[in-house]
């Protein structure tokens, strides 16, 4: 692809995704406009997947949670069996349209766990009768052993994620340090109920019009359904969609799309499982393949936090908590120069705001020596 396609598509992505707003726009927004916006947001890591809406919303961790507090965004499993943000009123419906609560995989690994389908049933019904409401996760596994079912081994996980997916309970808020489930019909008494195609058309929407450009296989991706699906969905909502042919493929965006500023994408501290990586099925357009290594290590889909500038993967960055205050170590892949470590600077001290507290950078070199 020509870098100056490139550097128009990665452009158009940051505004779609909620990372280059327009001029104008209101700051805050809430999260529940964020997560109706994107869909979905990536979130099994609890500490990312607050930042993703934090940055995106203008909001502080504080705010954030009071968003869950009162019902507006719910984390649980909606697809991929992987946890996301998503909008309260859509984590019913979403998780019985697209989640696979006993896919091939997961039928397997509950056969390692030696679950059986008596101990997912007793599970199922304890569920119902004691979280109505929010209860913590070593309290769940307590009434899970009190009930002769072994949590240890990730049993505990797999139970709360299969009935998550079902759409039988979902995340409450935080107690103490953890997480809290519930009732999905106590905690979020009025779901919406669309039929099986507005539910994929409006999927495919959000997905197109805060992702894009995509291509069909990108959303065969995130939502992990297959390309038929895929097709039917986008041909949902085909007269709402932008077709492009750019290097040999078809890239949607949306009518509506977010207009893009002039001039760079800017600086950004991303979390290491954003929507601005995880989104797609391919990432090139952002992070330059000689690069892939420094973010994915493992090559394990163990993504580091990013340093993005103008939309491009740039560097890695992570958090150290000290006693009054959090050091953020930035390792960018190139030399910056001074004007761009201003910008590293600033997106840091906006980290700091939402986590309340000071925020430090430290400069690590590219060689790996502090600069």
């Amino acid at each position: 692809m020509r870098e100056a396609d490139r550097r128009r598509m990665r452009r158009t992505r940051m505004a779609a995704l909620g990372l280059s707003p327009p001029l104008g726009d209101p700051r805050p927004v809430s999260a529940l406009t964020v997560a109706r916006e994107l869909g979905a947001l990536q979130a099994q890591d609890y500490a990312s997947g607050v930042w993703s809406l934090g940055v995106r919303a203008g909001l502080t961790l504080g705010q954030v949670e009071q968003a869950v507090v009162d019902r507006e965004v719910v984390r649980t499993w909606p697809m991929r069996g992987t946890i996301h943000w998503v909008p309260a009123e859509d984590a019913r419906w979403m998780c019985e349209l697209l989640a696979a609560p006993r896919s091939t995989t997961l039928a397997t690994r509950f056969a390692q766990l030696g679950l059986t389908e008596a101990d997912v049933e007793l599970s199922g019904r304890l569920f119902e009768e004691h979280l109505r409401v929010p209860m913590s996760r070593p309290d769940v596994a307590a009434m899970l052993v009190e009930h002769g079912i072994d949590p240890t081994d990730q049993r505990n996980y797999h139970l709360i994620g299969h009935h998550c997916m079902s759409g039988l309970i979902c995340q409450g808020p935080v107690i103490g340090r953890q997480p809290s489930f519930v009732l999905i019909d106590e905690w979020v008494p009025h779901s919406r109920k669309p039929s099986r195609e507005e539910g994929l058309a409006t999927m495919a929407e959000r997905y197109v019009r805060s992702h894009g450009p995509v291509t069909e296989k990108d959303l065969a991706g995130w939502l992990l359904k297959p390309l038929g699906l895929t097709r039917e969905a986008l041909a949902l909502v085909d007269g709402r969609l932008v077709r492009e042919d750019v290097d040999g493929q078809t890239w949607l965006t949306h009518v509506d799309a977010r207009a893009t500023p002039e001039g760079a994408g800017g600086v950004h501290l991303l979390p290491q499982w954003d929507e601005f990586l995880l989104g797609y099925k391919s990432r090139d357009v952002v992070l330059p393949p000689e690069h892939f290594v420094k973010v994915v290590p493992g090559r394990n889909m163990v993504f580091k936090p990013t340093l993005v500038i103008d939309g491009e993967v740039a560097g890695t960055w992570r958090k150290v908590q000290k006693r009054s205050h959090v050091l953020v170590e930035v390792e960018p892949f190139a030399v910056l120069p001074a004007r761009q470590w201003r910008d590293v600077e600033a997106a840091a001290s906006a980290y700091g705001s939402f986590l309340g507290t000071e925020a430090e950078v430290v400069r690590v070199g590219p060689a790996g020596g502090t600069a």
